[in-house]
């Protein structure tokens, strides 16, 4: 039996562009979190859908924890991630429709059997 997975077609662009493409982060000093025990934090920040990675680091540059902060609305549990691609594709494809940016589908070409030339 085939698993169908569905997910929110209001799903906001950046959002699927991170889930596509992965997210573009920024170092960042979060304000509201306390030093870790032991070690220290990297924490960084998507420049596109502003989820959150904190790294708590130990003094060899080896990574002991990680937690990550998402925004409302981004998560979406056990959907495939080309689930998501298919879906930016199609967003960005009816998009480029609009703006008349795509081309014709070029046909194969046929393929003709090639003539052996005869020996002189």
């Amino acid at each position: 039996m085939a698993t169908v997975h569905r997910i929110d077609t209001s799903l906001d662009l950046t959002y699927l562009r991170c889930r596509s493409y992965g997210h573009a982060w920024d170092e960042f000093a979060p304000i509201d979190m306390e030093a870790p025990w032991y070690g220290w934090r990297l924490s960084l920040r998507c420049l596109r859908c502003q989820t959150e990675r904190h790294d708590n680091i130990d003094f060899k540059g080896k990574v002991m924890g990680r937690r990550y902060i998402y925004p409302d609305g981004y998560q979406q549990k056990g959907v495939p991630k080309v689930i998501f691609r298919e879906e930016l594709f199609s967003k960005l494809r009816a998009k480029l429709e609009k703006s008349n940016s795509i081309g014709q589908e070029v046909p194969e070409p046929v393929k003709t059997r090639s003539r052996k030339k005869a020996a002189v």
